[in-house]
């Protein structure tokens, strides 16, 4: 009797330990999936003593199993072979009176439940839904952003479960377009890091030199390139890559002037139009004369999808966070080539979009740096 009893307090211990740590595993999920916290340890814990939990439970539970499924597969094949016999209908007892009604609907299973989830839903309600910013006259639209998009509450976390469409291709293809294989730079020369984070500044003075094809190479490597072992050359929010880069071509030995796209898979060039451009490129950077000096204009695009799928309404956030990540990148090794850089933040998005071919809508032009040899 002892032993029994001690099975079945272990039993009913072992069931709350499992209901508490599923739930803490699902609220931890949540929390690393809104937050991409992918060391989220606590989660993966949990996740362990779910296992645990669940393993216990069914050992403890085996016996009781086995003989309801073996009794209910006999009470089938039973029923299936004799014919149904009538039987009589029994009510159960109504209680009687307002009072115990209303105290039977109270302490009733269903009951509990349906008062147990009307309280987490209001609680849910009132302290996970976020208010609407509001637009006061002259307000920055950027911080009524940041603010919307701030620390998501715990209604997003039902946005987490929803849709926002699919995952698109981590790479850009220009099937038809005419495509130049760069050369593969060597990995020795140039300046040391510390050195080149020293040196940095923003260049907007060119000489008349052109840039070579093999630095303009090394340049968009180390920017935003693939490494010998597969991986870019900076870091991104669930490794989704959503800048895309291009390349107006002003003077560099061995490039026709004109407009590319950097095809970072092959590590090559896939031309959209060629021609001279300086004088567009300049009217559409706000009349910054050295845009149309140097060798080149280096343009970063952001493609909306890649993240929106999965981080919604931060995904602005994170582009932009990318796209500083290259515009470093190809400071330092502009730098460490004796190269000049100068990164442009204000230009005429609708005209740049244009000239890059794309729709200003699910790919967009957030960012430009002009590139040449120093004067």
């Amino acid at each position: 009797m002892t032993l029994r009893r001690f099975r079945q307090d272990l039993n009913n211990v072992t069931s709350w330990v499992l209901l508490i740590v599923t739930v803490a595993t699902i609220v931890t999920g949540l929390i690393a999936h809104l937050w991409d916290l992918n060391g989220f340890t606590w989660h993966t814990t949990f996740g362990y003593v779910m296992i645990a939990a669940v393993v216990a439970h069914l050992l403890l539970n085996a016996r009781q199993l086995f003989a309801y499924s073996a009794f209910r597969l006999r009470r089938g094949i039973r029923s299936a072979l004799s014919k149904p016999r009538p039987t009589a209908a029994r009510r159960a007892p109504v209680p009687t009176g307002k009072a115990a009604t209303a105290k039977a609907v109270l302490l009733s299973r269903r009951g509990l439940i349906g008062i147990g989830l009307g309280a987490t839903a209001g609680y849910a309600l009132g302290h996970g839904v976020r208010p609407q910013p509001q637009l006061a006259r002259g307000t920055d639209l950027g911080l009524v952003y940041h603010q919307w998009s701030a620390a998501p509450g715990m209604v997003d976390a039902v946005g987490a479960l929803t849709s926002l469409g699919r995952q698109p291709p981590l790479y850009k293809a220009y099937d038809d377009s005419a495509r130049l294989g760069l050369p593969r730079p060597v990995s020795a020369g140039g300046l040391p890091t510390e050195i080149a984070i020293t040196r940095r500044r923003s260049v907007r003075s060119y000489g008349t030199t052109p840039m070579t094809v093999d630095e303009l190479a090394k340049v968009l490597l180390l920017t935003g390139g693939l490494t010998t072992d597969g991986r870019r050359t900076h870091p991104s929010s669930g490794a989704l890559y959503p800048i895309e880069t291009y390349v107006v071509v002003h003077d560099v030995d061995g490039v026709a002037p004109g407009v590319y796209h950097y095809g970072v898979e092959r590590h090559e060039l896939h031309t959209i139009r060629t021609g001279d451009f300086r004088q567009y490129v300049v009217d559409k950077g706000l009349n910054q004369d050295f845009l149309g000096e140097g060798s080149a204009v280096i343009y970063l695009t952001m493609i909306f999808q890649r993240m929106r799928f999965k981080y919604g309404e931060r995904s602005y956030r994170y582009g932009l966070i990318e796209a500083g990540h290259l515009g470093q990148n190809l400071y330092l090794a502009a730098t460490s080539l004796g190269l000049g850089a100068c990164a442009v933040g204000a230009y005429d998005d609708r005209g740049i979009d244009e000239l890059l071919g794309i729709d200003g809508a699910e790919e967009v032009s957030v960012y430009l740096l002009s590139l040449g040899r120093e004067a």
